[in-house]
């Protein structure tokens, strides 16, 4: 074989290990933008779920204030007095 044949084959060689490492850093380029909007989604989550948590103990309290009321209502119409002279 010729040195310019070898040249030729080396020079294939290494052209395909360039256009590898490119496609390589394509695909790791897309696989970091995914990964930031999933950290994203991640954090916006979390934020939902803490807002949730609070949205979720107000409503148990005013069910609770809700449940007292009722049942201070259900009394005095029995005729029972209410605790502190009410």
């Amino acid at each position: 074989m010729s040195s310019a044949a070898v040249l030729t084959l080396v020079a294939v060689a290494l052209a395909l290990v360039i256009l590898g490492l490119f496609r390589l850093l394509r695909a790791l380029d897309s696989a970091e933008l995914t990964l930031r909007r999933l950290a994203a989604g991640v954090r916006a989550t979390r934020k939902d779920l803490r807002v949730a948590s609070e949205l979720a103990g107000s409503v148990e309290r005013d069910a609770v204030r809700g449940r007292a009321a009722f049942d201070r209502l259900e009394d005095l119409k029995r005729g029972r007095r209410q605790p502190g002279g009410h």
